[in-house]
């Protein structure tokens, strides 16, 4: 017989799966095109005075058809697919569950931020809002139907303060003209920080960690294979979000 208990939170997963990626691949891939579609005309509009600048602004818009619906919609099935078969593989249903759209979510943004060097709030701040829905919603539901607990409002509260500590840590690189950091990097941290700070301190540590290996590599291959010179600047979303999610994975397992 088949156990209801046991089936419905992974029918929950799939189907959060699958609402994640038409999401991604719908109005939040709708939304990017408009975003950079706007840079683009606040450039254009730009005064005479100003050429030189948006001429610079306009050279970092590239690669905008990876923004079009099918391929954030092959981004985010892949991201999707890989969350979801590792954390059922792993007995994380809930965990899985919550992580899906801000995965999906999280390979937009990056996606922007590869083609204008931006990462747009409206993006960061909606995976920010489903996480601390989902997390109250869970501690309050084990609080009141499984056991009272006071290890649950801590849970949600250390993800808070791991969001303010790594959001912190990033903006004091910010204020640090040569770091390349932007604001966007640092409300991104801050997301991370909240995510990854619901499962534990270090996870946050090692997905930042994770994130800056990865940009470092990307930027040794850049100079390398002479792609890019030594005062170009790097979109570092990308790779920050990419060491979220590894991290998300090793946690996981």
């Amino acid at each position: 017989m088949v156990n209801a208990a046991a089936v419905l939170p992974v029918v929950a997963a799939c189907l959060t799966a699958v609402a994640s990626v038409g999401v991604a691949a719908w109005p939040a891939s709708g939304f990017a095109r408009a975003y950079v579609d706007g840079l683009e005309r606040a450039v254009e509009n730009q005064d005479q005075e100003d050429s030189a600048d948006a001429a610079t602004a306009t050279a970092r818009i590239r690669f905008q058809r990876l923004l079009d619906p099918l391929p954030q919609g092959a981004l985010a099935t892949l991201l999707c697919a890989v969350t979801l078969v590792w954390g059922l593989g792993h007995g994380a249903v809930v965990d899985t569950a919550l992580a899906l759209p801000v995965v999906a979510l999280l390979g937009v943004a990056g996606s922007v931020d590869a083609v204008c060097h931006r990462l747009p709030n409206r993006l960061l701040v909606t995976a920010a809002l489903w996480l601390l829905a989902v997390m109250a919603i869970r501690a309050l539901g084990n609080m009141v139907l499984i056991a009272p607990s006071a290890a649950e409002p801590w849970t949600v509260g250390r993800a808070v303060l791991c969001a303010l500590g790594a959001g912190a840590a990033i903006l004091a690189m910010w204020l640090i003209p040569a770091s390349g950091m932007g604001l966007g990097d640092v409300k991104l941290c801050a997301l991370l920080g909240l995510w990854l700070g619901y499962i534990a301190v270090e996870w946050v540590v090692t997905g930042l960690i994770l994130g800056f290996i990865l940009a470092g590599l990307m930027a040794i291959g850049l100079l390398l294979t002479r792609r890019a010179g030594r005062k170009d600047k790097l979109a570092f979303g990308p790779y920050l979000a990419a060491g979220g999610w590894l991290a998300w994975l090793l946690a996981v397992a």
